[in-house]
C-alpha cells in the first residue's frame, strides 16, 4: 500500500479524534487524523475539565495533550495545521486534497470536526473579533488584565469562563438572555461570591468602537431599555454551530440545525462516511461522551472495513 492510500481518514484532533485514533491503531487499521487548527477541539479550549473521570480537575489543553502522548503510543500523531480542502468519493474510496496540497485516498472517512461557538450577528461584532471580541477566554483573557470585560451567555462555558476572567480582570459582567443562568447548579455558589455584575433577562444588541471595542449596548428584556456598558472585551459564549462544510460536500443527510444524521453505528446517510462527537445530531457536548463516540464510531470502521 503506497503512504497516500490508507485504511481510515479521521478529520479532527478533538476528544471523538483522538479516541477513534486509539481504537483504530489497535486494530491495525492504516490511519492518519488530519486537523485544520490546532489539537483538542472545544475540550482544549475549556478553561478547566472536572468531569472526566480520573482528573479531578485538569486544564483542558493539558488533558488534550495527554490525549496525545497517549496516540503517539500507537505510533499516530494527529496533523495539525494539515486539513482537508476538498473530499470526494470515486469508485467507492474516498480522495482527500489536504492544506499541504497532499492527495491521500481511503477506504473510510470519520468526520470529527466538531462545533464552534455561535456568532450572535450584531452590529460591530465581525469588524472588532480579535479587537476586543474573543470566543475564548483561555486564549485572548491575559490580555484584559485589570480591565473591563464582559462575558455574554450564563451556561456552563459562560460561567466557568467569566469566573476565570474575573480572577484578573478589574469589573466582569455577565450578560445572560434567559431570566437566570443555565449553568450547572455546582456553579451557582461560586457565581455568587465571585462579584461579578449579572445581568439577567438582558440582550445584547450591539458593540460600539472604531478600533477597538469601547462599549455594549444591552437591552432589559423586560423593560424594553437598553443601556451603554463600558468594556475593554467582550466573550461570547452563546452556543455552538456544527462545523459541517465537509459532511455537506459529500451530501451527508442534516438534521434542521445542521448536525449530521447518523444511525446507532455512527453511519452517515453516504456509505463509507462516519461522523463521531459533537457533530453528530443528538451529541451531548462533553469531553466523555466524544471519547466514547469516538471510539465506538472507529469499531464500526473496522467492522466496515473487514466486510469489504
Amino acid at each position: 500500500m503506497a503512504e497516500s492510500e490508507i485504511d481510515l481518514a479521521i478529520i479532527g484532533s478533538g476528544a471523538a479524534g483522538i479516541a477513534a485514533g486509539i481504537y483504530a491503531a489497535r486494530r491495525s487499521l492504516k490511519t492518519r487524523i488530519f486537523e485544520k487548527e490546532a489539537l483538542g477541539g472545544q475540550t482544549a479550549l475549556a478553561i478547566w475539565v472536572e468531569n472526566y473521570p480520573g482528573f479531578k480537575k485538569i486544564k483542558g489543553e493539558e488533558l488534550m495533550q495527554q490525549w496525545a502522548e497517549h496516540l503517539k503510543e500507537f505510533g499516530l500523531e494527529a496533523e495539525e495545521a494539515n486539513g482537508v480542502a476538498e473530499i470526494k468519493k470515486i469508485a467507492g474510496k474516498f480522495e482527500l486534497l489536504l492544506d499541504s496540497k497532499e492527495k491521500v485516498q481511503a477506504k473510510a472517512v470519520l468526520i470529527a470536526t466538531g462545533t464552534e461557538n455561535k456568532r450572535l450577528g450584531i452590529p460591530r461584532e465581525k469588524e472588532l473579533y480579535g479587537k476586543g471580541v474573543s470566543y475564548c477566554a483561555n486564549c485572548d483573557g491575559p490580555f484584559y488584565k485589570g480591565k473591563k470585560v464582559a462575558v455574554i451567555g450564563a451556561g456552563n462555558s459562560g460561567v466557568t469562563n467569566a469566573l476565570y476572567l474575573n480572577e484578573m480582570c478589574k469589573k466582569t459582567y455577565l450578560v445572560e438572555f434567559l431570566p437566570q443562568p443555565n449553568c450547572d447548579e455546582i456553579y451557582l455558589p461560586q457565581l455568587e461570591k465571585s462579584g461579578i455584575e449579572a445581568l439577567y433577562n438582558s440582550e445584547l444588541t450591539e458593540i460600539k468602537g472604531e478600533k477597538r471595542v469601547k462599549s455594549l449596548v444591552v437591552k432589559d428584556r423586560a423593560t424594553g431599555k437598553g443601556k451603554e456598558i463600558a468594556v475593554d472585551g467582550v466573550f461570547i459564549y452563546v452556543g455552538l454551530s456544527p462545523r459541517n462544510e465537509l459532511a455537506k460536500k459529500l451530501g451527508c443527510e442534516l438534521d434542521e440545525k445542521g448536525f449530521v444524521k447518523i444511525n446507532g453505528k455512527n453511519e452517515t446517510s453516504v456509505k463509507g462516511v462516519f461522523v463521531a462527537g459533537d457533530l453528530g445530531s443528538g451529541a451531548l457536548a462533553q469531553t466523555v461522551w466524544a471519547a466514547g463516540d469516538g471510539a465506538k464510531a472507529a469499531l464500526a470502521v473496522y467492522d466496515y472495513i473487514r466486510k469489504l
